[in-house]
């Protein structure tokens, strides 16, 4: 039967339904086959109802066909919608589609009007260009073959072919099975990719072979792996055949999910279960799979219903099945389409309800990697053996009815020994079973399976006496787990990142290579370090300009700006000690490794939970011919507000005991005064005083009317006059371009000869030139950084500066570097390539990042406004130096005005800013907390944000600031912490208080031995099954995390995540095994709330506050409190 699109678009009325259903009434009358070529628009409207009712009135008559067990086709032609494509063009046995022929219910200018107002933009895309068609059908298994139109009816007649096939009565054959010498089998043997897989065995096994679609349910309804279809085997039988595909290439393995079936495969097994049992055709299923596939799609996509109807299904088929375990036989994942009458099985093959690798990982113990290279793979071999997996063994249990040898030295391009085995047992075992009706088939199914497994039974009094003996044993006592459990817990559940939710970074490395490189022969040169030592900083700044002449200078800085620019200063200690050797090796000739200061200091407590004093001293123990550098920021320390002087000096006392060497002094609105203390301390400790002029502005361009060369000429004077043993030229934002390099040179010399070192970021990907620039134009030392830490908001790459300055080579130590940083790439900045856009905004590299993560934190989208707001407030403040503290004030304010939704043309607004609940920050900024531009601020910006109430702080804040006791805060810190503060703690807790608390808090609850864990296992957590190993200070983990002496001899502690306990009244357990003893740890893990569930906020409402930003809210008020206008009431 045949639509004719040609009469009113093929559409379904009254007469062809009544067409229809008379032919599907024939074909039953005389036993008969249907094939459909369907081609219609749909229910015939002008019709009404009646044409409605054409579509359950051929629906009953499809289905009276197929109670006759009578087969049904339909060719979907172009097109076909609406009523047919939804009765019974979709109703068929087998769906044959057209090539680019239109497929779908409502119409796309059905869907275009209703769905999106005719917008057809908004159409587009939503809608995949060919998501109406037969080939989108066929992806989402709902058709179950494409070819071109003038093929359809062969295929068809293929098909019936063998649906409406009679039973033929195969010549006589006895089951003959060669046993070939094939050795010992080895499960590795059954995952080889040149093995014959299933596919290679239907080629030989079928003379004829239609692979038809998935499931028939959508909209992930086609599998890559279990493929389901209709055969004519060698002897003439037709069959249905279900096999696992796999593939012989890394590339075809993926593609078929590497032979893990989803529910979509079982649920077309299933379908194919249905259509067998119908047409009475016998099933063979091909077997060769690792598993079902485990993920998070397949859970909610029912994995186990779709097994478990599959089993029920197969205990009562009515047709006999033949079975053949191919390769790997895992777990239920095979089992799903191996219930077989008769069951064979490859002898290298292996059936298992759980892998080798598995079972080993679970129960294997080892005592380093060393151990668990040589002996896991042994284990895996013992075990599969223990287990009874192979052939042999599962004939002897009754597991497998025969073994189908295999011979030595075949594979996939050629196995005819194999394949004759292989065949011998199909037509054998269909000849037995064809003699056996439905009932006895079923039955012999079930009394097979009803044999496998032991069973014994007690007696009343045995059963007593067995519950006597386990009273009598002592109960398993679970030990208190090491804190550093707790820890890892925490992070496994609840991180941000974790791998067990599937969070993780999907290329992280768990552990970095780094090669390690002959020390040269020659006796290194004197170095900057050495003539400091030795000599004093004033010499080595003679040896700088000497040495310059030759050869310009160079500081690392990959060990502190670099990933804080890059990855939020998220980069650990033990990552950065672990090149230190290499590095102290290797950039001897270096003046400096910048490695210290800046945002690293309260990230190293706040977030990585390390003592930023103690990875000083680690990195000076490690690399102690190089001078380390550090970034000071004047009177805020490095802290983001000023702080007593006492503090400020007291904090360089202890940063250049604890081994820094050079000293960059900067204040972010580069006044002399605000670093004087830091200048004047630095001298006393007979340190570098490299005091940096920070660069902003273009004075190249004639409208630049404050950051002129006569500004940075008198900057540089100041310089001078407070002590400066160096100038350094800090370009935080990569403002200065090539043609600024030689005027700007020039200027300074003018006034002195001291070193001039240049720092800058590669935002606008122009720094490299600038980097040649400044070096042609006689400045001393250029910052950079390794290539993998380079370029974007990072410093230029020294590599690239080395190669093209025809020095040393870095690559050896680039490529650790490069895998270090993939290791922390959910911290990147976002940021896909440099942009020139800098000149605009004038956003610090070092801030970028952090601003970016800031941003997005808070729910925001609105990056490139928060930019552009950036570069407006800049200007709304005076156009100020934009350093850290005074960067971090504009940035906050940026993202609070875009938050609030204000615009620059309300700046003049004064009433509505000074209706604005400003960040503390701001108040700072505005205040002179944090310093004063040396022009001042705008009065309206201090009116808008002080609000009359607050009066901006006259001078320098350290001379209103009064000393800090030490000895009280010592005995304050004692009494809160229950320890002697030392005096790196004290220098931490005067400069972040609340960060040091947090820290404490942290060491009380996981303990001291979270830095020494792997990166990847500290941000995101382990796996199940997971382990790793990383050394302890002490003989084993619990004493080490006891005693917390970094001074005792290093041993190797293993940890290993062995399961995840299911949510039970919001706490779930984890298993840990640590150095073969086994913990739990118990933590509250309640599912996430997408949305707030509270009150909202009534604009309408003068009694409600509503928050200007998502946070945790601290109420500094209580009940019944007076409160004043402009008072403080909520901290977010």
């Amino acid at each position: 039967m045949e639509h004719d699109f040609k009469f009113f678009g093929g559409s379904l009325g009254c007469a062809e339904g009544e067409k229809l259903t008379r032919g599907f009434e024939y074909a039953k009358q005389h036993g008969l086959p249907v094939v459909v070529k369907c081609a219609s628009g749909g229910a015939r409207m002008h019709e009404g109802t009646l044409s409605l009712m054409q579509m359950a009135k051929v629906s009953c008559a499809v289905s009276a066909l197929a109670s006759a067990g009578l087969p049904f086709i339909t060719l979907l032609v172009d097109p076909c919608y609406g009523g047919v494509s939804a009765s019974y063009a979709m109703q068929a046995d087998v769906r044959i589609g057209a090539e680019r022929g239109r497929l779908g219910f409502s119409g796309p200018q059905v869907i275009l009007n209703t769905q999106f107002g005719m917008h057809q933009s908004a159409y587009d895309r939503e809608c995949p260009e060919d998501f109406q068609s037969n080939e989108f059908g066929m992806r989402h298994g709902m058709v179950d073959l494409v070819v071109p139109p003038e093929e359809m009816e062969s295929i068809a007649w293929q098909v019936l072919s063998v649906l409406a096939a009679k039973p033929q009565q195969a010549p006589s054959t006895s089951l003959s099975i060669t046993q070939f010498e094939c050795g010992n089998p080895v499960y590795v043997n059954s995952r080889l990719l040149n093995r014959y897989d299933s596919s290679d065995i239907l080629k030989e096994l079928a003379v004829r072979f239609i692979d038809l679609g998935g499931d028939g349910k959508g909209p992930n309804g086609l599998d890559r792996c279990l493929r389901c279809g209709l055969a004519t085997l060698q002897s003439g039988r037709s069959v249905v055949v279900m096999r696992c595909c796999k593939g012989h290439t890394p590339t075809e393995r993926e593609h078929h999910n590497h032979a893990m079936p989803t529910p979509a495969g079982y649920r077309t097994a299933l379908r194919f279960f249905d259509l067998a049992e119908r047409f009475n055709l016998p099933v063979v299923t091909l077997v060769d799979t690792v598993g079902a596939w485990p993920s998070f799609a397949a859970e909610t996509a029912g994995q186990s219903e779709a097994i478990a109807t599959n089993l029920t299904k197969m205990g009562g088929l009515k047709v006999p099945i033949v079975t053949i375990i191919v390769g790997e036989g895992g777990s239920g994942g095979a089992l799903a389409i191996a219930m077989g009458n008769k069951i064979g099985m490859l002898s290298q093959a292996y059936y298992s309800t759980i892998t080798p690798e598995g079972a080993a990982s679970i129960l294997g113990r080892y005592k380093d990697d060393d151990h668990k290279k040589v002996q896991f793979p042994e284990d895996c071999l013992a075990l599969a053996s223990k287990q009874n997996i192979y052939a042999p063994q599962l004939k002897e249990l009754g597991v497998i009815d025969e073994v189908i040898w295999e011979k030595e030295g075949e594979d996939c391009k050629s196995f005819p020994g194999t394949m004759g085995n292989i065949s011998a047992f199909v037509e054998a075992s269909l000849q037995e079973l064809a003699a056996l009706d439905s009932g006895k088939l079923v039955e012999q199914r079930y009394q097979k399976f009803r044999s496998m497994g032991k069973f014994k039974e007690y007696s009343p009094q045995e059963r007593e006496a067995l519950t006597s003996e386990e009273k009598g044993k002592k109960q398993r006592v679970v030990p208190t787990p090491p804190k550093i459990l707790h820890f890892l817990t925490e992070r496994t559940l609840k991180g941000a990142h974790s791998f067990f939710k599937g969070k993780g970074p999907s290329d992280c490395p768990r552990s970095c290579f780094l090669k390690v490189e002959p020390e040269a022969a020659a006796k290194p040169e004197r170095n900057a370090k050495q003539i400091l030592d030795e000599e004093g900083p004033e010499a080595m700044a003679r040896w700088v300009r000497a040495t310059s002449k030759e050869r310009v200078l160079l500081t690392d800085t990959t060990l502190r700006d670099a990933h804080q620019s890059l990855v939020a200063t998220r980069m650990r200690t033990a990552d950065m000690l672990k090149a230190a050797p290499e590095m102290s090796k290797h950039l001897h000739q270096y003046f400096s490794l910048e490695c210290w200061g800046g945002a690293t200091f309260d990230v190293a407590y706040r977030f990585l939970h390390e003592d930023a004093f103690r990875r000083l001293e680690e990195l000076r123990a490690a690399i102690p011919n190089i001078c380390t550098q550090m970034l000071l920021r004047g009177a805020n320390g490095v802290g983001y507000k000023s702080y007593p002087d006492n503090v400020v000096e007291e904090f360089v006392r202890q940063a250049a005991t604890s081994g820094m060497d050079v000293f960059r002094i900067f204040d972010c609105f580069n006044d002399i005064e605000q670093m004087k203390v830091s200048i004047n301390a630095v001298r006393k400790m007979n340190k570098v005083a490299e005091i940096a002029m920070c660069f902003t502005g273009d004075f190249l361009s004639p409208d630049e009317k404050i950051y002129t060369l006569d500004y940075y000429k008198e900057l540089c004077k100041k310089c001078v006059d407070a002590g400066a043993h160096m100038i350094a030229i800090k370009d935080m934002a990569g403002l200065l371009k090539p043609a600024h390099a030689a005027p700007m040179i020039q200027v300074i010399r003018s006034v002195c000869d001291l070193p001039i070192h240049f720092h800058t970021h590669n935002t606008s990907s122009a720094q490299l030139a600038t980097l040649h620039a400044m070096a042609d134009a006689g400045c001393d030392i250029v910052d950079g950084c390794f290539a993998a830490f380079a370029d974007g908001t990072s410093q230029p790459s020294l590599n690239a500066f080395v190669a093209t300055m025809e020095g040393r080579k870095l690559e050896g130590l680039d490529t650790y570097w490069a895998s270090v940083r993939d290791m922390y790439s959910p911290f990147e900045s976002g940021m896909k390539a440099m942009t020139a856009r800098v000149f605009q905004h004038q956003v610090p590299g070092g801030q970028y990042s952090n601003m970016y993560a800031q941003c997005h934190s808070l729910g925001g989208k609105n990056w490139d406004k928060v930019l552009q707001m950036y570069a407006d407030v800049n200007m709304w403040c005076g156009d100020i130096v934009k350093v850290t503290p005074s960067s971090k004030a504009v940035g906050d304010i940026a993202l609070f005005l875009v938050k609030q939704g204000i615009e620059p043309s309300d700046f003049d607004n004064i009433p509505k800013m000074q209706s604005l609940q400003w960040p503390q920050s701001a108040i700072e900024l505005a205040r002179g907390e944090m310093g004063t531009p040396h022009f001042g601020f705008p009065k309206r910006m201090q009116a808008a944000i002080l609000k009359g109430q607050l009066k901006p702080m006259e001078g320098r804040p350290g001379d209103t600031l009064a000393p800090e006791d030490f000895e009280k805060v010592k005995a304050a810190m004692k009494e809160e912490f229950g320890m002697e503060a030392s005096s790196e703690d004290l220098n931490a807790f005067l400069m972040y208080p609340g960060v040091f608390r947090d820290y404490m808090k942290h060491l009380a609850k996981a303990g001291p031995l979270a830095t020494c864990l792997p990166t990847p296992a500290f941000f995101y957590g382990l796996n199940v099954n997971e382990a790793i190993e990383f050394e302890v200070p002490g003989p084993n983990l619990l004493e080490a995390e006891a005693k917390d002496d970094a001074s005792l001899s290093k041993t190797t502690a293993s940890i290993q995540l062995t399961r995840v306990g299911p949510l039970e009244r919001d706490m779930r357990t984890c298993e840990w095994l640590v150095d073969g003893v086994t913990y739990q740890v118990c933590i509250k893990d309640p599912p996430k709330t997408l949305s707030y569930a509270g009150p909202m906020a009534d604009p309408a409402n003068n009694a409600h506050v509503a928050c200007p930003l998502p946070g945790v809210i601290r109420t500094a008020v209580k009940e019944g409190a007076e409160v004043r206008w402009g008072g403080l009431g909520f901290r977010v």
